[in-house]
């Protein structure tokens, strides 16, 4: 329901809107929530303050987790191992149209990963022996780890592999499930200036429009502790985890999507975001995060490279480094959260982080569980539009960054 009124705070006729949900965050988590609450029927709309996407979810590699790499840590995180078993086969059957949202117009960019270890380190042979034929056969994955025979291995690992294994977790593309989610509901995503946004007595001022609804999500990623603070909620309920990530470019740089395993942990992760790219991840974007000199970031993450690939030239290759933060619950002594964190942080106000992309789903449902626990049922309301510009999608990190030669 859509009316024009006298604002309080400022004397100013403003437009009111009374609706159901108020979703704040454009990003895989926001978007997710979204869909789930319109196909429910719920009157909603989502604000997005940057771009769709913009930040975490843009800046992710695209891999649908199924609990390998967290199994890889010694089976000591099985919290996490059992949070994201079931995901690959749920983004699976979205994106094969068998369940909602479908996803079929989104990209996959493989069907599924590669574990190596490398051929260059001993703690590989001692893991090839012992600890990857156990997680192979223990049961702990959604679908086992299948060891390759080098007729199967990508051309990228010929050379500098000891071991190769495939793990069933796909790799989308992460702006083309961006836009897929966001299309059914262009007509309920809007920009908005975070400085014109008030929160009082459970309603919600943005410049000259005054939202009355029943409930907000904040799924804005590491906007959410902003959006508390304006909304008058002074618990620290977030942590940051800085990273710095790798791009790699060359027109030689064959496609590979895996993890190179070193000392039971992923030492690098490599996606192929694009031809002639590579998105890299993994232990060695959080080792960098503590370098402040990038050119010796550049030189240390070549070194690790190399070493997880040593059968590889990389002549003629540039290299990039980009921060990125990952914004998630608190935890004791800020380590990963196992998984996904919602709560009710205030009278009609719940906040969601969905810790991996692979999440995302778990953490709408229980977003929905939660909101729909209270509402009951969505209320009857039309859905008039705003003269409000939608939000443009955010541009992928190896379209911004500034390249240099490869150390």
């Amino acid at each position: 329901m859509l009316f024009l009124g006298e604002s309080h705070s400022s004397g100013r006729l403003v437009c009111q809107m009374q609706l159901d949900l108020l979703i704040f965050g454009g990003g895989v988590a926001g978007l997710w929530c979204l869909d789930r609450f319109r196909r429910a029927g719920y009157s909603v709309i989502l604000m997005e303050s940057r771009a769709l996407g913009c930040g975490q979810t843009i800046q992710a590699q695209g891999i649908i987790h199924g609990g390998g790499k967290y199994a890889l840590r010694g089976v000591r995180d099985f919290t996490a191992v059992q949070s994201t078993k079931a995901m690959p086969e749920r983004w699976r059957r979205s994106l094969a149209g068998e369940i909602e949202p479908d996803l079929r117009a989104a990209q996959v960019l493989s069907d599924r990963c590669h574990l190596w270890l490398p051929s260059a380190s001993m703690a590989a042979r001692v893991l090839s022996w012992g600890f990857m034929p156990l997680l192979a056969k223990g049961g702990l994955l959604s679908t086992p780890l299948q060891e390759l025979p080098d007729s199967m291995w990508p051309d990228a690992l010929r050379g500098s592999a000891l071991a190769v294994y495939a793990l069933a977790e796909p790799v989308v593309a992460t702006g083309s499930i961006l836009d897929v989610l966001a299309r059914p509901h262009r007509t309920r995503i809007f920009s908005y200036d975070v400085s014109d946004l008030q929160f009082a007595n459970r309603r919600v001022q943005i410049a000259d429009t005054l939202f009355q609804p029943r409930s907000v999500v904040f799924a804005a990623g590491e906007g959410n502790a902003e959006l508390m603070r304006r909304a008058g909620i002074h618990e620290d309920l977030m942590q940051r985890r800085p990273l710095k990530m790798i791009l790699l470019r060359g027109n030689a740089l064959p496609t590979l999507f895996g993890h190179c395993i070193m000392h039971g942990k992923t030492q690098i992760t490599i996606t192929t975001p694009t031809q002639g790219v590579w998105q890299v991840g993994g232990e060695i974007a959080e080792k960098l995060a503590t370098q402040e000199n990038l050119e010796n970031g550049r030189r240390t993450a070549m070194k690790e490279i190399r070493h997880c690939l040593p059968g590889l030239d990389f002549s003629g290759v540039e290299i990039a480094i980009y921060p990125a933060i990952r914004a998630e619950a608190r935890t004791a002594e800020q380590k990963r959260p196992s998984g996904v964190h919602v709560s009710r942080v205030a009278p009609g106000i719940v906040v969601g982080w969905p810790t991996k992309l692979s999440m995302a789903p778990i953490l709408a449902e229980e977003i929905f569980a939660l909101v729909h626990d209270e509402l009951k049922q969505p209320g009857d309301y039309n859905e008039p539009s705003l003269p409000w510009p939608t939000p443009p999608m955010a541009r992928h990190p190896w379209e911004e960054v500034e390249w240099f030669p490869a150390c």
